[in-house]
């Protein structure tokens, strides 16, 4: 008899790594910066990369955060049982649908060194990827013809946490960490000011604050 599928523990999915909401915020600055060796179209794609990404991280985050209340729920303090893992599957197939996209755009960067190099390091997860993007994609008609198959309906972490798990198929959930970090480090490479090694920092909404000083000169040349 085969054992009951054992909830996700949060030791087996991996944090991010990548300051993307750093980048977030240099991106916003980047807008009172003059860029002349930039193209409108090269903007508009790199802020549509970093949007997309960004997407994917917050819902990989997200995911796992959900994962941890759970490992830290407690029915004597919390007054009763909590499933914070019920949330889950919403999160993970929003990040698996904005990190295919992102994957997809950058396969198309071809005069993108290290976009190049990623599609190449990357091969072999982004066609995980894309087949279980593709068969959630058209699970609706399937489903309403009662072709479902085996396995779950909706995307979930198995095995602990330690895989992504759709129907039949499955990936490494250390391959999907590996792709948004790795896409990440693409994004940051399309701004040169920006160091992609920099401490993580927290999300939330971007606050800008303006200091002005003012020069007086007077009638007898003093200034102050």
């Amino acid at each position: 008899m085969k054992s009951a599928e054992k909830i996700p523990t949060v030791k087996n999915i991996p944090d991010l790594s990548g300051n993307i909401e750093g980048l977030k915020r240099h991106s916003f600055m980047c807008v009172f910066v003059p860029e002349p060796s930039l193209s409108q179209d090269d903007r508009r794609i790199r802020a549509w990369l970093l949007h997309t990404i960004a997407s994917a991280s917050r819902h990989y985050t997200r995911a796992r955060e959900l994962v941890e209340l759970q490992d830290n729920a407690d029915q004597s303090r919390d007054g009763g049982a909590i499933f914070h893992i019920l949330d889950v599957s919403e999160q993970i197939e929003d990040c698996i649908t904005a990190a295919y996209r992102a994957c997809m755009a950058i396969r198309r960067l071809e005069s993108c060194q290290e976009a190049q190099k990623f599609s190449s390091n990357y091969k072999t997860s982004i066609e995980e990827l894309r087949l279980i993007r593709n068969q959630f994609e058209h699970m609706h008609s399937q489903v309403t013809a009662a072709e479902t198959g085996g396995g779950p309906i909706s995307i979930v972490f198995g095995d602990e946490g330690k895989t992504i798990r759709f129907r039949k198929l499955s990936m490494d959930t250390l391959s999907l960490h590996a792709l948004i970090d790795g896409a990440y480090r693409v994004v940051a490479s399309l701004y040169p000011a920006f160091n992609g090694d920099s401490k993580k920092e927290a999300g939330g909404p971007i606050k800008l604050t303006m200091t002005a000083s003012v020069t007086v000169t007077d009638a007898d040349g003093n200034t102050r």
